[in-house]
């Protein structure tokens, strides 16, 4: 049980589990990856009955970018999916101690506490896969108190700024009023990190194509990356028989 300010508290839960994003809204993840991962139910939080690809809500979209860090360190789709019902489990808020309470899910929680203080989070992942979500202060008490194992940190900060900032604002979703779905979806492509650039060309005054290049990391398997898209130019520059640089520029519609 967690005492937080109730305030707003309906509002926000709402707008983050709002299903209105349609896939164009993912940036770095191809539609052939996400479909592997919807099969492997590791994706969305919460099942669908619609048929075809559902729409996404924002913490949808945040949980894409923590099953993305996940992959890297090489967790696997057993421990990801333990980890998945780890932030679905519920936790009661009050306010004090006549307060009813309210029920809201973990991830939740943490995203509404980001938005409403601003103070860093991090996800503490041992090698099992259990999870904690802590701020900076009680990691370095568990530090001094010599509690914690060896364990992956994810910045919850830094994947809500790179996935879903720029789509949410309290209390209004609505940040990007006139401008069409193709150029936020532009504006979230100039806004990731993995871009290096981006051409934009247009066809009848509306958006036709976006390019996107951008680097790949070097120890991602070749065949990996020649299917992650459809329409792709992978550049690849090697150095004393070694790998150094691969780059891949992306051609899509949207």
């Amino acid at each position: 049980m967690k005492k937080t300010k109730k305030s707003n508290f309906k509002s926000l839960s709402e707008k983050l589990n709002e299903q209105i994003y349609s896939i164009k809204y993912i940036v770095g993840i191809s539609k052939q990856l996400l479909n592997i991962w919807k099969k492997e139910s590791l994706i969305p939080l919460h099942q669908s009955n619609e048929k075809g690809w559902l729409k996404f809500s924002l913490v949808d979209i945040l949980w894409i970018g923590i099953i993305e860090e996940l992959k890297k360190f090489g967790f696997t789709n057993e421990i990801i999916l333990s980890i998945k019902n780890q932030l679905l489990q519920i936790e009661e808020i009050i306010e004090n101690e006549n307060d009813q309470g309210e029920e809201i899910e973990i991830l939740n929680l943490a995203i509404i506490e980001i938005f409403m203080s601003a103070n860093p989070l991090y996800i503490l992942v041992d090698e099992n896969g259990k999870i904690n979500i802590l701020n900076a202060y009680a990691i370095i008490d568990k530090m001094q108190n010599n509690e914690l194992t060896n364990h992956v940190i994810l910045n919850l900060n830094q994947l809500i700024k790179l996935n879903i900032e720029l789509l949410y604002q309290e209390p209004s979703l609505d940040i990007f009023k006139g401008l069409s779905k193709d150029e936020i979806q532009v504006l979230l492509i100039l806004r990731s990190e993995n871009f290096e650039s981006v051409k934009i060309t247009k066809k009848g005054g509306e958006i036709d194509t976006i390019e996107s290049t951008e680097i790949v990391s070097n120890g991602e398997r070749i065949l990996n990356i020649l299917k992650g898209h459809d329409y792709q130019h992978i550049e690849i520059k090697q150095a004393r028989g070694k790998i150094v640089q691969i780059k891949r520029t992306i051609k899509e519609r949207p």
